[in-house]
């Protein structure tokens, strides 16, 4: 178990390290990053930590915790990438149309 617990660690670690060292985040990203990474870890570490929070809550089990977070978590990921989606989809649209324009006025 205790071999386990130090893989899944590495494994944070290194996506931490990654992802936090590359030009894309900005400060506000970094220390949300981070503080997930710590909390993830903690939980890694010691299960009963989610216990305790989860009975804070009302929650009977700290897996129930975990997996409402999860689902939260993931939900705000599908809304803020749709989101951008959108923007994105609205930029490529402009600069068709100007391409579009430019072809046209050369011809």
């Amino acid at each position: 178990m205790i071999l386990l617990k130090l893989i899944l660690v590495l494994i944070f670690s290194i996506a931490v390290l990654v992802l936090t060292l590359s030009d894309r985040y900005q400060t506000g990203k970094r220390i949300m990053f981070l503080a997930s990474y710590v909390f993830i870890v903690a939980l890694i570490v010691s299960p009963t930590l989610a216990d305790d929070i989860a009975h804070f809550f009302s929650i009977q089990h700290g897996s129930d915790l975990v997996i409402y977070v999860s689902i939260s978590v993931l939900g705000m990921v599908s809304a803020i990438n749709y989101a951008r989606g959108d923007q994105h989809l609205e930029v490529i649209t402009k600069l068709v149309r100007e391409l579009a324009i430019k072809d046209v006025k050369k011809t």
